[in-house]
């Protein structure tokens, strides 16, 4: 549970206000100075609070679907633009001709093999964990290895380190650095542990990556 009232999350707040008036609901003798107009007024506002939280928290699952799925439709058309730059050039179209194309020249290109994900969490915001991943041979490029359809992501949470996938949840095939990991209140300060591999193009999958672990940050 949160230490204050301001810390905890909706969910959260919405059990304490629950709390709050069955308490006084069953006897409000117990609690002097407050009247039974305060105590409805708590139950209002909670009322309207609470479809409030699951509409948020709905638009905010919208969002992320769609955002995953703008990398998937993004990463298949720089995939084309690739290919049709490197047939042109292999064939011998001209300088000009390519640079009508309107393709950056410096364009970063995926690795060309895939070894295995490396893997990072990002803990700053409240109970939500950012997890970026790169190849493990190619560290300061972002994109994914040729070949591959995207980063497989495998959680445990709490308890040590998993031996291996069975001890996990599987999380999301992730086409594009970064994906986000939302948790609820209730799992506040327990540790979060990560599995990542690369699923190739032919569904076949590679070895793991290291494990990564972090701290849900309540």
């Amino acid at each position: 549970m949160a230490d204050s009232i301001g810390n905890a999350s909706d969910s959260e707040v919405i059990a304490m206000a629950n709390q709050c008036f069955n308490a006084m609901d069953a006897n409000l003798a117990d609690y002097p100075g407050v009247t039974q107009v305060q105590v409805d007024e708590l139950k209002t506002r909670n009322t309207v609070f609470t479809p409030d939280v699951a509409a948020s928290d709905a638009a905010d699952a919208a969002k992320l679907a769609a955002t995953q799925t703008k990398k998937v439709s993004r990463d298949s058309v720089e995939e084309q633009l690739r290919l049709l730059r490197r047939i042109a050039k292999a064939n011998g179209a001209s300088e000009a001709a390519i640079a009508a194309m309107g393709i950056p020249a410096g364009d970063s290109s995926a690795p060309s093999t895939a070894t295995v994900p490396a893997a990072s969490v990002d803990t700053s915001e409240r109970l939500r964990h950012t997890i970026r991943w790169t190849d493990a041979a190619a560290l300061d490029n972002k994109r994914k290895p040729r070949g591959t359809m995207g980063c497989e992501i495998w959680s445990k949470i709490g308890g040590p380190p998993p031996t291996d996938e069975g001890d996990c949840t599987f999380l999301t095939l992730d086409a594009a650095t970064p994906y986000l990991v939302e948790y609820d209140g209730a799992q506040a300060g327990q540790m979060a542990h990560y599995m990542c591999r690369w699923r190739m193009r032919d569904g076949s999958t590679t070895a793991w990556g290291e494990t990564v672990s972090a701290t849900i940050t309540g």
